[in-house]
C-alpha cells in the first residue's frame, strides 16, 4: 500500500472513532433526558427548595402590676460558632493569634492561649464546628464579625452565626426559681421548673412551615405556597407576683442570710383574701459562698416546723372543747415524758400562767397540755389536724410540691413521746407554703384558700382563661376558736417572743419557731431552723407571710433571725400600700413631704403623680426623660437631656428605663444588682460606639 493510501486509511479510522464517540454521547444524553428525567427533576428540586420550620415565639410571663412588667420574655439571640477547617492556611497563620486575643477579651472563660489551642485542635483534626458563644445579641454579633479571620466572612473566615430565641428574665434573680425554665431533651429526661414548666403548653405556641428557595451562595428566600403555615405565638401568662414586693423580700432575706451565714432560706408573702402570692424568695448558698435561687424550698422542701405548729395543736384542742385559752397551766420549765425531757428556752420556767400566755412565750408546757388531753385517744388529735386539711397537699400548679407528713396513731413508729413532740412541731413535716396557707386561713377568719401564682392566660388582650380563688376549706374551725387564735397571735408580737420586732404605726400577728435540724444519719444536729409566720395588719389583715432560715450561725431564735426579715418586709409593704396604709385623722394632712421618685420617663412619672394627687412643678419642656426632686408639698421635674450620638446617662433610673435607652443606642448591657442605677461603666455624654459593652450597677 502506498504511503498516501496509508495516511488516508488512518484519517478514516480517526473520523469513524470520533463519529462513534459522538453518537455514544448523543445516545446517553437522550437516555438521561427521557428515561431518568423525573429522578433528576427531583434532585434539582431538592437542591433549590427546602421546607423549613418557623419557630413560634414563646409567650411572655408578666407581673401583676398595672405596668405589665415582664418577668420572662423571648428575645432574638445568635449562636456563634466557627468552621476552622475552611480557613486558608495563610489567613489562619496571620490571624489566629489576634483572633484568640479578641475572643479572650470578650469571652474570658478561656484565656488567649486556651482559645488558640481550642481552635487549632479542631482545625488539625478536621472538625468543622467549634462553638464560640451562645445567646449573643445582634450588637455583639456585629462586633464579632470585625474580629481577625472572622471579618473575611462565612466561607473564608469560618464564622457561623445561627439565629435563635433566648429566654430573658429582665429582673434577674428575682423569683428566678418560681418563674422557672424548660429544657426539652429528646430521648432524655426533660426539665420542667416553675411557671415555665407548669404552663409550658400554653407558652409554647404552634410552629409554622414555609417553603424556602435557594437564590445563590447560601442565601434563601421564602416562597409562599398553599402548604405554608404561619407560626402562632404562645399565650401570655399573668402572674400574681408584684415586682416591688418581690424586690423587698429578696433584699431583706439576702441581707439576713449573709449576716447569719446561713445555709438557705425562703420567704413568701401572700394576699390573705385571694391567696395570691405576691412574692416568693428561695436562696441557697452555693459552693463559692454566694446565695442563688436553686431549689424552690417554699414548695419542694419540707421540714419539722417547730413552734409555729403550736397554733394548729391548740386549734384542735380548743375546737374540740378540751381547753380554753384562759386555763391556768404550770410552766415549770422542764416537762418529762418517759425518759425524755422537754425544756423551755427559760429553763426556770414561767410559773402559773394562762394557756394564752404560754403560747405567747412559746412554752413547751403546751406539749404537756396536749398529751394530758389526748394520750388515751391520740388519733382524735390526729383526726383534728386532718379535718383542717394539714395532711393534704395544697395542689399548687408548680411541679415539685412535697406532701406533708403527719403520723397516724396506729403507725409502727408511733411511740409514747410522739404525741407531745408533735404538739410542738416535731415528728411531723410541712413545707413553708403549707404552714403559710394554714396561718393565712386563721387571718382569713377560718377560710383556707389555695396559694395562687397565675391569674390569667391571654392571647394579646383577649383573656383565654381566668383563675379565680380556690377555697380548700370553707371553715377550718369554729369562729370562736379563730378569735382566740387571732388574739394569741397578736399577743406574741405585743408582749411575747416577738415583742422586739413589734412595728410602729400598725400591728402584726404571728408566731416564732425554732427547731433542731436532722442530720444525714437521722439524728438531731447542732444546726437549727428559725422561722416566723404571721400576717399584717393584725386587724383586718391584708397579707400573710412566712420567713424561714436554715443553719444560721450567729443566732438561732425565730424572732431574731426570721422575725426581723418579716418585720422589714411588713414595714416596707405597709408603707407603700395605699389600700392598707390609710391615714386616720380625717382631713388632717399627716404626710407633708412629697414622695421621692426615680429618674425616668416624664410622661409616666406625671401620670403616676397625677393619680396620687401629688402637685408637680414641671420645668421639663424639652426632654422625654426627667430628673426629680421632692419639696415639702410637690415634686419638681427638670430635663434629663439624652443627646444623640452620645452614651445616655442612666444613673438614678430604674432598670426598665435604663435598658430601653442603652439598648436602643446600640450598646450591649450587663446588669449587676437590683433597684436603681447607681453607676455605669461608660460615662454618660461621651461619644457613642455602637456594639460596646456597658455595665450598670444597681442598688
Amino acid at each position: 500500500m502506498s504511503k498516501d493510501k496509508t495516511i488516508l486509511v488512518r484519517i478514516y479510522v480517526v473520523y469513524v472513532v470520533i463519529a462513534l464517540f459522538g453518537i455514544g454521547i448523543l445516545a446517553k444524553l437522550f437516555h438521561v433526558q427521557f428515561a431518568h428525567s423525573a429522578d433528576f427533576d427531583e434532585i434539582t428540586h431538592q437542591q433549590i427548595y427546602e421546607r423549613r420550620t418557623i419557630k413560634a415565639p414563646k409567650g411572655n410571663i408578666y407581673a401583676s402590676d398595672e405596668q405589665k412588667r415582664t418577668l420572662a420574655i423571648s428575645v432574638p439571640r445568635y449562636n456563634v460558632a466557627m468552621d476552622p477547617y475552611c480557613v486558608g492556611q495563610s489567613t489562619w497563620d496571620e490571624g489566629i493569634d489576634s483572633l484568640a486575643y479578641h475572643l479572650s477579651q470578650n469571652f474570658p472563660r478561656r484565656d488567649k492561649d486556651t482559645w488558640e489551642k481550642f481552635l487549632t485542635y479542631r482545625r488539625d483534626n478536621k472538625i468543622m464546628y467549634a462553638m464560640i458563644e451562645d445567646s449573643v445579641t445582634y450588637a455583639e454579633l456585629q462586633k464579632i464579625k470585625a474580629f481577625p479571620i472572622f471579618r473575611k466572612g462565612q466561607f473564608k473566615g469560618g464564622l457561623v452565626a445561627t439565629l435563635g430565641s433566648h429566654r430573658v428574665k429582665p429582673y434577674g434573680a428575682l423569683a428566678d426559681r418560681t418563674i422557672g425554665k424548660v429544657k426539652e431533651k429528646p430521648g432524655e429526661d426533660s426539665l420542667y421548673v416553675g411557671l415555665e414548666g407548669a404552663y409550658r403548653d400554653q407558652l409554647l405556641g404552634r410552629d409554622g412551615q414555609t417553603l424556602m428557595k435557594k437564590i445563590g451562595g447560601n442565601q434563601w428566600k421564602p416562597v409562599h405556597d398553599e402548604f405554608s403555615v404561619d407560626a402562632i405565638n404562645g399565650h401570655d401568662i399573668y402572674t400574681t407576683i408584684d415586682v416591688n414586693i418581690q424586690d423587698v423580700a429578696h433584699s431583706a432575706l439576702m441581707r439576713q442570710l449573709e449576716e447569719q451565714q446561713a445555709a438557705r432560706g425562703c420567704a413568701v408573702l401572700m394576699e390573705v383574701e385571694t391567696g395570691h402570692v405576691k412574692a416568693i424568695v428561695n436562696l441557697e448558698r452555693n459552693s463559692k459562698g454566694y446565695y442563688k435561687e436553686r431549689l424552690n424550698q417554699a414548695i419542694g422542701r419540707r421540714s419539722e416546723p417547730g413552734s409555729t405548729f403550736k397554733l394548729a395543736s391548740l386549734m384542735v384542742a380548743l375546737d374540740q372543747g378540751k381547753v380554753r385559752i384562759t386555763d391556768s397551766v404550770n410552766a415549770v420549765g422542764k416537762y418529762h415524758f418517759y425518759d425524755k425531757t422537754l425544756k423551755d428556752s427559760r429553763s426556770w420556767g414561767y410559773g402559773r400562767i394562762t394557756l394564752a400566755r404560754a403560747f405567747e412565750v412559746s412554752s413547751n408546757v403546751i406539749a404537756k397540755v396536749i398529751n394530758d388531753n389526748y394520750q388515751e385517744n391520740p388519733q382524735q388529735f390526729i383526726d383534728g389536724l386532718n379535718d383542717i386539711g394539714l395532711n393534704d397537699k395544697l395542689g399548687v400548679e408548680i411541679v415539685g410540691e412535697r406532701s406533708p407528713y403527719i403520723k397516724n396513731a396506729d403507725q409502727a413508729d408511733w411511740s409514747g413521746i410522739t404525741l407531745p413532740w408533735m404538739a410542738i412541731g416535731y415528728e411531723l413535716e410541712q413545707t413553708p407554703l403549707q404552714t403559710l396557707a394554714f396561718y393565712n386561713a386563721v387571718a382569713n377568719n377560718g377560710k383556707m384558700v389555695k396559694p395562687q401564682f397565675v391569674t390569667e392566660i391571654r392571647d394579646g388582650d383577649e383573656v383565654l382563661e381566668r383563675f379565680d380563688t380556690e377555697v380548700l376549706n370553707e371553715q377550718i374551725c369554729k369562729p370562736s376558736t379563730i378569735k382566740d387564735l387571732q388574739s394569741m397571735l397578736k399577743g406574741v408580737v405585743k408582749s411575747g417572743t416577738a415583742k422586739k420586732i413589734r412595728p410602729r404605726g400598725f400591728e402584726m400577728a404571728g408566731k416564732t419557731g425554732t427547731v433542731q435540724l436532722i442530720d444525714d444519719n437521722g439524728s438531731y444536729s447542732d444546726k437549727h431552723q428559725a422561722s416566723f409566720c404571721g400576717y399584717f395588719p393584725a386587724d383586718n389583715p391584708k397579707y400573710s407571710c412566712i420567713v424561714l432560715v436554715q443553719g444560721p450561725s450567729k443566732d438561732i431564735y425565730g424572732a431574731v433571725v426570721s422575725g426581723t426579715v418579716f418585720k422589714e418586709i411588713a414595714d416596707k409593704v405597709y408603707a407603700s400600700s395605699i389600700e392598707i396604709n390609710q391615714t386616720t385623722g380625717g382631713d388632717e394632712e399627716l404626710v407633708l413631704k412629697a414622695p421621692k421618685s426615680k429618674i425616668g420617663s416624664k410622661q409616666e412619672l406625671v401620670d403616676v403623680l397625677k393619680v396620687l394627687n401629688v402637685p408637680v412643678q414641671n420645668e421639663a419642656n424639652s426632654s422625654d426623660y426627667v430628673v426629680t426632686s421632692s419639696g415639702e408639698r410637690k415634686v419638681k421635674i427638670e430635663n434629663r437631656k439624652i443627646e444623640g450620638g452620645t452614651v445616655p446617662n442612666v444613673v438614678g433610673m430604674g432598670l426598665v428605663d435604663a435598658l430601653y435607652l442603652l439598648e436602643n443606642s446600640g450598646l450591649y448591657v450587663k446588669i449587676r444588682g437590683s433597684g436603681t442605677v447607681k453607676r455605669q461603666s461608660i460615662s454618660g455624654g461621651i461619644p457613642l460606639v455602637r456594639g460596646n459593652t456597658i455595665i450598670i450597677e444597681l442598688s
